[in-house]
């Protein structure tokens, strides 16, 4: 867990703490600093920008990042917004310079010149109240401009901890943002994506500790990434059973399944409970037992399709029972909601389990309105991890996948191509292959996540939810084609002393 999202109380107190050791202000003039190299890179000198600057912190930001990209040769104006006085001394200062600089500063935004560049430093963290007034106008102006959309911090109006608009009220729309120390929920899950566009975190030259909350990242779960021994068999790859398939949803049931065996287990198993298929022509590779023999499966993925009767039922509670890893989907999450048994008996369980719940099937077991989810998904996750005792997988814009412990990750792979039937039933098929070749509990549950976002990175249209495996799969193959440059770098002392050239350096065992 290398990159990590601080919430509202921990950035306050590291700002107190490096004003304290730094001295009042150089937080601020590192992140106009900073901001301006951003905009630079985005969008090379000479162009026209505009500054907007509300009246707290984040306005001084904006004052300070004016300034630097004035040193850059931008032709830069700035509005304060309703002429309202900065509150901080800091922001005081950095509006002061701005001014002896003899540059016109504007109150309202629709007074300044046509820009190529509009940056928002108008609310940073912490708003609790609607944007209303002049700071609505102002975030309206924002958005209406044909330019280049910069947030610095994080978009006004968006709530940094929920990634939802304060009070509903939609604010800033950014095509990049700059986030200031470290990043933020907010950016990452729910609306926030959509609000940030790209985003980059810059710790302005501090240490940023670490914190239950991180943002999910290939060295989490590195050793998938290894590549495989040679001398393996399917044997090694573990089995993989997939329970469900009721009548008119078999198709659920075989995606899980073949989205298994393409993300590596050795065999898969498909238990159908309402159809009598016994081969797939499209993957004969999956075999169709009248009924799966629980005891000897590695990991077990149920409810993809598995519909409510007694049957499915009885076998959910089997699996339950079982010493088997568990990936519970699907009609298996609203089991769970209905029947305080099945409840117990996963909050009971010693072996891995995992569930993997939308919006509306957590809302189920947590006997909430669907809005109470999306409105804070972090917090209703970790709700989720509490009540079950399980690995939870709340699936949407920012997976968040949460432990009992409160640790968790948010997955910035992913795409509008996942908002298709079956994606979910794929992403739970790929979890349990990962569990049948015997990775680490959240090695397994981490690198589905990743990868299955990562299927369908840059795709704006629908996919089919069985191509999404196969394409993670080619995602897996580029990660270990590359470990051994990513996770065990050859020194160049060790290529020296090996006496080898640098193309049999790279077989060398590290």
């Amino acid at each position: 867990m290398s990159v990590s999202l601080l919430q509202i109380p921990q950035l306050r107190e590291l700002e107190e703490k490096y004003a304290r050791i730094l001295g009042p202000g150089v937080l601020m003039e590192r992140a106009g600093k900073a901001a301006a190299d951003f905009i630079s890179d985005l969008y090379p000198a000479p162009a026209r920008v505009t500054v907007v600057c509300g009246p707290g912190n984040n306005g001084g930001d904006g004052y300070r990042t004016a300034i630097e990209l004035l040193k850059k040769e931008y032709d830069v104006n700035v509005v304060q917004v309703a002429g309202k006085t900065p509150k901080s001394e800091e922001a005081i200062a950095a509006l002061a310079e701005w001014e002896k600089l003899g540059r016109t500063t504007y109150t309202d935004p629709y007074d300044t010149p046509k820009a190529d560049i509009v940056v928002d430093a108008i609310f940073g963290i912490g708003l609790e109240r609607p944007l209303k007034d002049e700071f609505l106008d102002a975030t309206m102006w924002f958005n209406e401009r044909r330019a280049l959309h910069v947030s610095l911090d994080i978009p006004s109006g968006l709530n940094s901890e929920t990634g939802t608009w304060v009070g509903d009220r939609a604010g800033c729309k950014a095509d990049a943002t700059i986030s200031f120390l470290s990043g933020k929920v907010g950016l990452f899950t729910g609306l926030g994506p959509d609000a940030c566009g790209r985003v980059k975190m810059e710790n302005l030259g501090i240490s940023i500790p670490l914190t239950k909350i991180s943002l999910l990242e290939v060295k989490d779960f590195k050793h998938v990434c290894a590549p495989r021994l040679k001398n393996t068999s399917k044997a090694d790859y573990g089995r993989l059973g997939v329970i469900g398939g009721g009548k008119g949803t078999v198709g659920a049931a075989l995606i899980a399944a073949r989205s298994g065996l393409y993300m590596g287990a050795g065999r898969v198993y498909v238990e159908l409970l309402e159809d009598g298929m016994k081969l797939d022509p499209f993957c004969p590779e999956l075999m169709f037992p009248s009924k799966i023999n629980i005891d000897e499966m590695d990991a077990i993925v149920i409810g993809p399709g598995l519909g409510f009767t007694e049957q499915a039922k009885q076998r959910f509670i089997d699996c339950l029972k079982s010493k088997a890893a568990l990936v519970i989907d699907g009609d298996a999450l609203t089991m769970i909601a209905q029947d305080e048994e099945i409840l117990s008996l996963v909050t009971h369980r010693f072996a891995h389990t995992v569930l993997t719940p939308h919006a509306a099937e957590a809302a189920r077991i947590l006997r909430l309105p669907v809005e109470e989810i999306t409105k804070d998904r972090l917090s209703r996750a970790l709700d989720l991890g509490i009540l079950t005792g399980a690995v939870n997988v709340l699936k949407g814009a920012g997976t968040i996948v949460t432990q009992r412990s409160s640790v968790s990750w948010i997955n910035p792979t992913g795409s509008p191509a996942l908002a298709t039937a079956g994606s979910g039933d794929a992403l739970s098929g790929m979890i349990g292959a990962m569990f049948a070749q015997h990775f680490e509990l959240m090695d397994c549950v981490l690198s589905a996540v990743y990868l299955h976002g990562a299927a369908v990175e840059g795709l704006n249209s629908s996919v089919l939810a069985g191509d999404i495996a196969p394409l993670a799969s080619t995602r897996l193959e580029e990660l270990r084609a590359s470990y051994q440059r990513h996770f065990h770098p050859l020194k160049e002392e060790e290529k020296r002393s090996s006496g080898k050239t640098a193309n049999e350096a790279s077989f060398l065992v590290v």
